[in-house]
């Protein structure tokens, strides 16, 4: 019966979490500032689209993880917890026809959905010397991005595209991309072979079209109001194609777009991406970021577990050697040089690495930090992810602290246990220290990813199992020991 019970417990955990929560892009219509707005709401991003000149008003990246704050990745918006658009900036997809004036005709916007994921906003303007047509397929996906079709035609006219406002300083900076490599002005024509896309690209957000067809070149100006701008230009008609990202510097999501190139990797955040990969990999796997989490544990003690063992065997030497440490401390406590060397000569004898015994718990630092950035760097995947247990979103700290309490439980367990194989319990501010560690490490670490205190129970759990089996293993050869030296005395 008690075993029926817990396989239906187990089967039910696994159903949880492996529920998706899939929501649709929703779409909304609204009267702002006198001019009808398209809002279209994703997991990750709500984009604004205005009828007045057709164009994009705003990205608002309203999803944010553990180290980051919303922003708007539309140029000209400010940073912060509410961002407000500069005065008289120029909007993306602005058209300009003839001269360096923004063209306010009015747009026609319509909306739909394509099934649950996907939505499509048209907006569209025909006239006697202007026709244009500019459309975005937006997807329920972690990738910042969206389809982008325009054809914009004024026969014998020149037609300039604004598709961004250049902020001044450093914040972002202006890049353009032809065949593959990025320079931060444009080139003169017939020195390459395929102009490829523009944008902008900063820290923490990039803003980038990337180019999959059409003819236009890009262009340099000031709007009307002396603003700097950037877009493409062509005469007579701008037809183009591609993919717009807007949405945080997460080198693995741009290279899923194509626009790696953008913002390249050094070599040790190379390393940090191959963990990404490996953990994403993981996740297509068991499709659950929670165990992928848990594989990813099991795997890096496997893997650790030849240097985790002769360490704990150094350690459990030093536990042994504790008594003639503290006679031969006894004998030398005047001659501190002498005491040094006999020490030394005393793990020398007995094989033992004075050292070895903190490795493993530096060890895991490393770990725990790479698995942190990849979590972090993941934060876009996880949120759309099926959720895990009680947790929802493992790129989140967890609403109710249980896998915090676990995992300083476990802590506690680990050094309760540990004291307990000691041969003389240290005392004193040691033993304290033991015992305070988790608890101001949870304090600290409130605000954590979840994901991040899944693994760390896992990671405490498996090495007091761990440590289990290297007790039984001293044990054993303690035991044989007499054996190997001849009968023990009687």
């Amino acid at each position: 019966m008690h075993q029926r019970i817990l396989v239906l417990g187990i089967l039910a955990a696994l159903a949880c979490s492996l529920l998706a929560v899939a929501e649709p892009v929703e779409i909304l219509r609204m009267v702002e500032e006198g001019t009808e707005i398209v809002q279209v709401t994703t997991s990750l991003v709500r984009y604004r689209f205005s009828e007045a000149g057709g164009t994009l008003r705003s990205a608002f990246v309203h999803f944010a993880g553990y180290g980051t704050t919303v922003l708007d990745a539309v140029p000209g918006w400010s940073s912060g917890a509410q961002p407000t658009l500069g005065y008289r900036v120029s909007l993306p997809f602005e058209v300009w026809v003839g001269g360096d004036t923004f063209d306010p005709r009015p747009y026609v916007a319509a909306a739909e959905t394509r099934g649950a994921d996907q939505a499509v906003v048209v907006l569209s303007h025909a006239g006697d010397d202007l026709v244009a047509t500019k459309e975005f397929l937006v997807r329920w996906d972690a990738l910042y991005t969206m389809d982008v079709v325009v054809d914009v035609s004024a026969p014998g006219q020149r037609i300039r595209l604004v598709l961004g406002h250049r902020p001044s300083g450093s914040e972002m900076e202006l890049l353009f991309l032809y065949d593959g490599k990025t320079s931060t002005a444009p080139l003169a024509p017939g020195s390459y072979a395929q102009f490829q896309g523009l944008g902008l690209v900063g820290k923490d957000r990039v803003y980038f079209l990337r180019l999959d067809g059409g003819d236009a070149v890009p262009f340099l100006g000031v709007n009307e109001a002396g603003h700097p701008v950037f877009g493409v230009e062509g005469t007579g008609q701008i037809a183009l194609r591609g993919i717009l990202y807007t949405g945080r510097n997460r080198y693995v999501l741009l290279e899923k777009a194509g626009l790696g190139v953008v913002a390249p990797v050094g070599f040790f955040s190379q390393f940090l991406v191959w963990v990404m990969k490996f953990f994403e990999w993981l996740y297509r796997f068991t499709g659950n970021y929670g165990w992928a989490i848990i594989l990813f544990t099991i795997i890096t003690r496997i893997v650790t577990y030849p240097l985790m063992r002769n360490q704990y065997r150094s350690m459990a030497k030093m536990q042994r050697l504790a008594p003639k440490l503290k006679r031969l401390q006894e004998k030398y406590k005047d001659d501190r040089q002498t005491l040094q060397q006999q020490m030394m000569e005393l793990y020398r004898q007995e094989k033992v690495n004075p050292l070895g015994g903190c490795l493993p718990l530096i060890l895991q630092f490393p770990i725990l930090i790479l698995l942190w950035q990849a979590i972090m760097h993941s934060a876009e995947q996880i949120h759309i992810s099926p959720g895990f247990l009680w947790l929802r979103d493992l790129s989140q700290p967890d609403p109710y602290y249980i896998m915090i309490i676990l995992a300083t439980g476990a802590q506690l367990l680990q050094q309760w246990l540990t004291q307990r194989r000691m041969p003389e319990p240290p005392t004193g501010g040691s033993q304290l220290m033991g015992w305070v560690f988790p608890i101001v490490m949870a304090l600290l670490f409130l605000s954590f990813p979840a994901g991040l205190w899944l693994y760390w129970l896992l990671s405490t759990l498996l090495q007091i199992g761990q440590q289990f089996i290297f007790d039984l293993e001293m044990a054993r050869e303690t035991n044989r020991a007499p054996a190997a030296d001849g009968p023990p005395t009687p």
